[in-house]
C-alpha cells in the first residue's frame, strides 16, 4: 500500500475501511447534476459561487458513495448513465457533471484520487426518465 503514503491519516483510514467493507461497484445519485451552461452562469458571477456549488455536489456524490457502501478501486473506468426528465439538455452540456462525480468519488475514498493512473476512462449515455432522474455510475475495475 506504498502509493497512499503520501495521504492524511484520515484518508488513508477512510480507504482501509473501503477496502474492507465496500461491496458494491454500482453508484446511484437521485435527481440531476448541474450542466455545464448551470457552471458557466455560476463562475461568470462570482469565483465563490461556483466553488460553493462545486463543495455541495461533491460532498453530494461521496454522501451516496458512502451511504451506498462503494467498493475502493485503484483503477477505474466508470460507466455513466445519466437520466434526465427530458431531452432538452444538450448531451455534451450534460458531461460536464462528470467533474463532480469523479472528485466526489475521490472525497469519499472510493478513489485515491483522479488522475490517469486512477481514472483510465469513462463512457458515458444520457436517458430520459421523467419519473425518476438520477445518474448510475458502474465503476469497473481495470
Amino acid at each position: 500500500m506504498t502509493r497512499f503514503n503520501h495521504l492524511p491519516k484520515k484518508l488513508k483510514k477512510k480507504i482501509d475501511r473501503k477496502k474492507a467493507e465496500g461491496k458494491n461497484n454500482k453508484l446511484v445519485i437521485p435527481g440531476q447534476l448541474p450542466t455545464m451552461n448551470t457552471i458557466i452562469n455560476k463562475s461568470k458571477t462570482h469565483w465563490s459561487n461556483y466553488k460553493r456549488m462545486k463543495d455541495n455536489y461533491d460532498a453530494i456524490v461521496q454522501y451516496y458513495a458512502e451511504q451506498q457502501r462503494i467498493k475502493f478501486f485503484e483503477s477505474t473506468v466508470l460507466n455513466i448513465t445519466y437520466y434526465r426528465k427530458d431531452k432538452r439538455t444538450d448531451p455534451d452540456n450534460i458531461a460536464a457533471a462528470k467533474k463532480f462525480i469523479i472528485d466526489g468519488l475521490v472525497s469519499a475514498g472510493v478513489l485515491e484520487d483522479d488522475g490517469w493512473a486512477v481514472v483510465k476512462g469513462f463512457n458515458e449515455t444520457w436517458e430520459v426518465d421523467r419519473e425518476n432522474p438520477r445518474v448510475e455510475i458502474e465503476l469497473l475495475e481495470v
